[in-house]
């Protein structure tokens, strides 16, 4: 539960950036609200286990009406890590709970994580520092290294290794050039 809130801070210094009074106004912008309801229900699965997932039944209705509110939908399974950037939540936001994603992750806005047939906890890991331009979507079973920039639009469903920019349907390794 208290590494939940470290990095729910964390998250929230990510989201006020270099000024941090904007967290003074930001504490019920939609993209707050979907973060800090992954980061309670994240806490409270890890804190009570199987019990939460009974407990979560009654609080269901107010749960819910803060999903349709932030448009966020952050599985509480998901083991994601601190430094959660969303830029637009409007066009929704889904997150499996069977991804392991490492820290920074950075959304755009209308992007999927979600989970193929087959797919389990092991085998659909997302590593540090990657972004999701508007509209991607990874599907696993796949394993995505650190430092992976996915373009908009792109649909990646392939492995890839570190400091890649990925693109197209399916998405592929562009080279940079100069």
């Amino acid at each position: 539960m208290l590494q939940q809130l470290r990095y729910l801070i964390k998250d929230y210094r990510t989201i006020c950036g270099e000024q941090k009074w904007r967290l003074l106004y930001m504490w019920w912008s939609r993209i707050a609200v979907g973060i800090f309801i992954y980061r309670f229900e994240r806490g409270m699965y890890l804190g009570l286990g199987k019990f939460w997932s009974a407990f979560r039944i009654i609080v269901s209705p107010v749960l819910n009406l803060l999903y349709a509110y932030s448009n966020c939908e952050i599985n509480y399974h998901a083991d994601i890590g601190p430094g959660i950037l969303i830029l637009h939540t409007s066009p929704g936001i889904v997150i499996s709970g069977r991804s392991i994603i490492g820290k920074n992750l950075t959304l755009t806005g209308g992007n999927i994580i979600g989970a193929r047939e087959g797919t389990t906890e092991r085998n659909f890991v997302i590593g540090d520092n990657c972004s999701l331009g508007a509209n991607a979507v990874v599907l696993g079973p796949i394993k995505l290294g650190n430092n992976i920039q996915i373009g908009a639009c792109a649909l990646v469903i392939h492995t890839y290794g570190d400091d890649l920019s990925l693109v197209g349907n399916p998405a592929r390794p562009i080279t940079k050039s100069i």
